[in-house]
């Protein structure tokens, strides 16, 4: 597969939805284009705007943000999982409101976890990431 073919797939590829270069890249590769044609699709799209992992975590956040599921340290991993910088996941995450966590805690403990005993409560807690005032919570 030439460029040309390769940046099509692409293109179609991040149509449909903001990708990490991560993802572009191993979807490139099960399409089995070469190392060196991958390299300059991704420099392209890139230098166009298409690929941003900075802008794509940015979005994944807010996301995670609106629907209140997962704790700072699960959306880390997350966006770690997705091939996003372990730096740049750390300081996107860093960056989300101390109150986002204290909420879904509180949403927790009123709801899914409401008729545990405390320790399993904070058991469950420490195992999804949260790790800031749980003491206190339960």
């Amino acid at each position: 597969m030439n460029f040309e073919e390769a940046k099509e797939k692409a293109v179609k590829y991040l149509v449909l939805a903001l990708r990490t270069e991560n993802e572009v890249r191993t979807k490139l590769i099960n399409l089995k284009v070469e190392d060196g044609i991958i390299d300059e699709v991704i420099e392209y799209l890139k230098n166009i705007g298409y690929i941003d992992d900075t802008k794509y975590t940015e979005a994944y956040i807010r996301q995670c943000i609106n629907i209140p599921k997962y704790s700072k340290y699960e959306i880390k991993m997350k966006l770690i999982q997705k091939g996003i910088d372990k730096n740049l996941a750390t300081e996107k995450v860093m960056d989300i409101s101390p109150n986002y966590e204290k909420k879904l805690i509180d949403k927790l403990l009123n709801g899914k976890l409401k008729d545990m005993e405390p320790l399993k409560q904070k058991a469950y807690l420490y195992r999804r990431g949260f790790n800031t005032n749980i003491s206190e919570e339960c």
